[in-house]
C-alpha cells in the first residue's frame, strides 16, 4: 500500500533559502517553523555552519520528498587557503600545522585539480555528522576519542580555478551528493605538499535548485508578517522536473490515489517516475513492478477530491 500524506492545502512545497554563515542547517528549519507556523519542515541535506548558500527546505508534503532532493547533484564556491592546516579542515577548527606555500605557481595547482576529477575515493572529515556506533562523528572528536571515517567514492564532475591569489584559491565545484568540499580542500593541500583548509564555502544549487532564487531568512520573516509568505512555495513538481513523468486522469487518477497498481506507456527501464495530474501538480511517486508489469505507487502526494456530486443539477 502506497504511503499516504496529510498537510495543510496550500502549504506543501519547498521554501529555498540562503542561508546565513553561523547557522546549521536545524537552526534553519526551527526558525522556519517558528516563522511560518507549519508543524512538518525538514530540509534536503545539511550545510555546515561554516557555509551559506542554498538550503532547500521542505514543507508539508515536500517532506517526503526529500530523500530524492538529496540524491541530486550539488555545486559549491570554495575558497581554500593553502599553508594551513586545521583540525575540521575548515576556517572554524584549531590550528594544527601552518607551512609556506610561497612557492606554489598556479600551473601546480591547475595539474593537482585535475587529479581531483572524475570519480575519486575521498575520506570523511572525522569532525562530521556521519554516525559511528550511533554516535556523530564530530562529538567523539570533540571529546579526543576521534574515529577515521572509512573512504568512499564520489563524482567531481567539473572544477575550475576562479581565482588564484597566493595563498589563496577560489573554486567553483560541480560534484555529487555526498561530497565533503572540506575533504577536497584538505586533499588539495597534501596533494601540493603545503596543507591546506576550507577558509569559505558558498552552496550555489541544489539539484535544479539555483541560488539566484534563494531567499534570506529575514526576506522570509518579512513576507510571514505580511501574510504572504507562502508565495516563495515552489510546487512539489519541480523537484522532480528531470524525471520522467506521466499525465494521469480518470480511472488511472482514482487508482493511484487508492493506492492501487496501474498500467502506463511510460518505460519500465525509468524505475521512477512522477505521476502528474492534467493541471501539473505532483500527485505520487511510481515505482515499476516488474513482475506484474504494472506501476506500483509508492508515495501519494495527493488528497483524493471532496465534495463530488455537490454541483447544481441542470
Amino acid at each position: 500500500m502506497a504511503e499516504q500524506s496529510g498537510g495543510s492545502k496550500g502549504l506543501d512545497g519547498f521554501l529555498i533559502l540562503d542561508k546565513p554563515r553561523g547557522f546549521t542547517s536545524h537552526d534553519v528549519v526551527a526558525r522556519v517553523r517558528r516563522l511560518t507556523r507549519v508543524r512538518r519542515v525538514g530540509h534536503a541535506g545539511t550545510l555546515d555552519p561554516l557555509a551559506t548558500g542554498v538550503l532547500v527546505v521542505c514543507l508539508g508534503k515536500a517532506t517526503r520528498l526529500a530523500e530524492y532532493i538529496a540524491e541530486g547533484d550539488k555545486m559549491y564556491r570554495a575558497e581554500i587557503r593553502l599553508g594551513v592546516e586545521t583540525d575540521t579542515w575548515d576556517a572554524d577548527g584549531a590550528l594544527l600545522a601552518e607551512r609556506d606555500a610561497s612557492h606554489v605557481a598556479r600551473q601546480a595547482v591547475e595539474e593537482v585539480l585535475a587529479r581531483f576529477t572524475g570519480e575519486i575515493w575521498q575520506r570523511p572529515p572525522a569532525f562530521s555528522a556521519l554516525k559511528h556506533q550511533g554516535r556523530p562523528l564530530y562529538r567523539l572528536a570533540r571529546q579526543g576519542a576521534p574515529v577515521e571515517p572509512p573512504l568512499r567514492r564520489v563524482m567531481i564532475h567539473r572544477i575550475s580555478l576562479d581565482l588564484w591569489a597566493p595563498p589563496t584559491m577560489t573554486l567553483t565545484v560541480h560534484c555529487s551528493k555526498g561530497t565533503y568540499i572540506r575533504s577536497l580542500a584538505h586533499d588539495i593541500g597534501q596533494a601540493l605538499g603545503v596543507g591546506a583548509h576550507l577558509a569559505g564555502l558558498a552552496r550555489l544549487a541544489v539539484g535544479p535548485f539555483r541560488l539566484e532564487e534563494a531567499i534570506s531568512l529575514d526576506a522570509l520573516a518579512q513576507a510571514t508578517q505580511t501574510g504572504d509568505w507562502a508565495r516563495h512555495l515552489v510546487p512539489m513538481a519541480r523537484a522532480l522536473g528531470h524525471w520522467p513523468s506521466v499525465r494521469v486522469e480518470g480511472p488511472t487518477l482514482q487508482a493511484i490515489l487508492h493506492g492501487q497498481q496501474v498500467p502506463l506507456d511510460s518505460p519500465p527501464e525509468a524505475g521512477l517516475c512522477a505521476a502528474l495530474s492534467a493541471a501539473g501538480e505532483l500527485v505520487a511517486i511510481l515505482a515499476y513492478e516488474a513482475k506484474s508489469g504494472l506501476w506500483q505507487p509508492r508515495k501519494v502526494l495527493m488528497e483524493e477530491p471532496t465534495g463530488r456530486g455537490n454541483a447544481d443539477a441542470g
